[in-house]
């Protein structure tokens, strides 16, 4: 015999989708406060020129990539 599928319920759904949203919302609040101890670490250093030229030769990006890919 086959099993019946077990369903998620809207409620269940939705009280998913509302816990997800709220753990995004978390790894958004701990990266900003990366970001912000990271730039007051580096001001307190006084060397916020050199890092940041550092980075931008250590990770050049390049944009120039502007081709499309093939539809499927």
């Amino acid at each position: 015999m086959k099993k019946k599928k077990n369903k998620m319920t809207y409620k269940q759904m939705v009280t998913l989708i509302f816990g997800m949203q709220q753990q995004i919302e978390d790894m958004k609040q701990q990266v900003y406060i990366g970001e912000k101890a990271l730039d007051e670490y580096v001001k307190m250093k006084g060397d916020k020129d050199d890092f940041i030229t550092h980075l931008e030769e250590k990770y050049n990006t390049d944009d120039k990539d502007n081709e499309k890919t093939e539809g499927k």
